[in-house]
């Protein structure tokens, strides 16, 4: 539930400890601004959710070569950006873990301007199943995106400094990350007093 909250302190951690200017206020008061706009964020996000009814996790199952790195032989979490090269490594893929036939998915990180997107599927929902249509909607959400914001997104290559994406002021209001970076490790399935099942995504970066 809170691994965007641990996210944005080891980020602070990291700014302070690592550059020689971490005394400039206005990296800090940048800093400080994001923590409180995601912990808000998140306050209404949970508030609006309903009630935590399940969660799971989405493990990859390493290769030879990835057990170097991950000795207990998962990986855990699954890239967004090109799930295609993973998904058959994904543990329990076909694993039914949602049975409700319409669901609503809440994308909020990294987004300023969070939105919800109805999905639905007569047999219910496996792990495969989320992981395309999580994976097929960021990709609309970042083209929409660049399509609709005046600041254009800074090509990786011309970034200097600190290489994350910059803020874009589009319909979505995108910072931080580029999709190359966002992994899902997790869902939260939370369900209001009217029955509405939604989807709250654990993405780490």
């Amino acid at each position: 539930m809170y691994i965007k909250q641990i996210f944005l302190f080891l980020l602070v951690a990291f700014f302070l400890s690592c550059n020689p200017n971490s005394g400039n206020p206005s990296k800090e008061q940048y800093i400080e601004s994001v923590q409180k706009k995601e912990f808000k964020k998140n306050d209404e996000l949970y508030s609006n959710a309903g009630k935590l009814i399940g969660e799971f996790d989405f493990n990859v199952k390493a290769t030879e070569e990835q057990k170097k790195d991950w000795e207990d032989g998962k990986i855990p979490w699954i890239s967004l950006e090109n799930p295609g090269s993973e998904i058959n490594q994904l543990i329990n893929a076909d694993e039914l873990v949602i049975k409700k036939t319409q669901i609503n998915i809440i994308f909020d990180y990294p987004l300023n301007k969070p939105a919800t997107f109805e999905f639905r599927n007569d047999k219910g929902f496996t792990r495969r199943d989320l992981v395309l249509l999580i994976s097929e909607k960021y990709h609309e959400i970042y083209k929409e995106e660049e399509l609709t914001s005046a600041v254009k997104t800074i090509p990786l290559q011309k970034r200097t400094g600190i290489i994350n994406r910059n803020e874009t002021q589009g319909k979505y209001g995108i910072w931080g990350h580029d999709l190359a970076d966002l992994v899902l490790s997790g869902v939260e399935v939370h369900e209001t007093s009217e029955g509405k099942i939604n989807i709250i995504l654990l993405i780490e970066s």
